[in-house]
């Protein structure tokens, strides 16, 4: 699509709840970015008690405190709104970006055509065995070593984006953060790239259980069926029909997750002994899927912002 484009400036954005040294932590990393001089940082509250945040009176960061958000996506949505520069890099609270993270980016967008760009993850110091494969369950698509480049499938939550592109396609409507793969279909139809950054590193800390992790992301997986399903209008037949479907869809997620390890060699080890952990991973996804699909969000959204920003890891 024509030349680089010319240096922009990012905007992180970073949401923050009842676990303030995490999150003040996360903070910590964001301010030691070798791009800071071309960074913002919105850092919004959804702690009700608010209150001091370590780093929060740094010229750099504009803190806002949002007790009222009860969805996730609220406070996504929020950071999209105050945003004052082309880019926004979301960053969960429980991940440390390394000091180049914001500069690969930033690099990465240089290339008119890139829409948005993914990170690499590696895993916070619970690095033991269900640590690991927990994440190659979340982000085993991205996680390093990753020769970075354009990619068909982005992750969630964690992604940085061309704020105009953003705002085009979301129109408003933030809950469809809550099915955030919606986003992206609609970003590559309309010609758009998504790519890695591989130099853009992340620890990300895992949940410290099998138990946690299969309730985290179940939450996430029925709130976006319940979202899909509502989004696309789809009547009760199409709904029964994609509940059934999702007894197919944790052997899906593992053939895809397989078929991004062919350049990288150095993580087949973990894909193979992680299996049973992806297996119950996404059964578990499957079906909470599977109950957004039939009986909508129930109390998925709320559950999904408790779990993000008010459970320990094992970090």
């Amino acid at each position: 699509m024509g030349s680089r484009r010319a240096p922009t400036e990012l905007t992180v954005g970073l949401i923050a709840g009842e676990l303030r040294e995490r999150a003040e932590r996360s903070l910590r990393h964001i301010l030691a970015q070798t791009a800071l001089e071309r960074m913002e940082v919105v850092v919004v509250d959804v702690n009700p008690s608010g209150g001091n945040f370590a780093g929060s009176d740094h010229p750099k960061v504009r803190y806002l405190h949002r007790p009222q958000f009860r969805y996730y996506c609220e406070a996504q949505f929020e950071i999209v709104r105050q945003a004052r520069n082309p880019v926004i890099a979301f960053l969960e609270d429980h991940c440390y970006a390394e000091s180049q993270w914001a500069e690969a980016i930033l690099e990465t967008f240089e290339n008119p055509g890139v829409a948005a760009v993914n990170y690499t993850f590696t895993c916070g110091s619970n690095s033991n065995y269900m640590g690991r494969s927990i994440l190659m369950a979340e982000y085993g698509h991205w996680m390093a070593p990753h020769p970075g480049g354009k990619v068909k499938i982005s992750t969630s939550t964690n992604l940085a984006y061309v704020r105009a592109v953003l705002l085009e396609k979301v129109d408003q409507d933030e809950s469809i953060f809550e099915a955030e793969f919606l986003l992206h279909r609609q970003i590559q139809k309309s010609g758009w790239e998504i790519h890695v950054a591989s130099r853009a590193a992340v620890e990300h800390e895992s949940w410290a259980s099998l138990k946690a992790a299969c309730q985290a992301n179940g939450a996430s997986t029925r709130a976006l069926g319940a979202r899909r399903a509502e989004s696309e209008n789809w009547g009760t037949g199409r709904r029964l029909l994609w509940s059934l479907a999702m007894i197919l869809t944790p052997a899906v997620h593992i053939a895809r997750l397989a078929g991004t390890m062919r350049r990288r060699p150095a993580l087949w080890g973990l894909l193979i002994s992680s299996l049973p952990v992806l297996a119950a991973i996404y059964g578990y996804s499957a079906c909470s899927e599977a109950s957004g699909y039939l009986f909508g969000a129930g109390h998925s959204r709320e559950e999904f912002l408790t779990r993000e920003l008010t459970i320990h890891r094992n970090g």
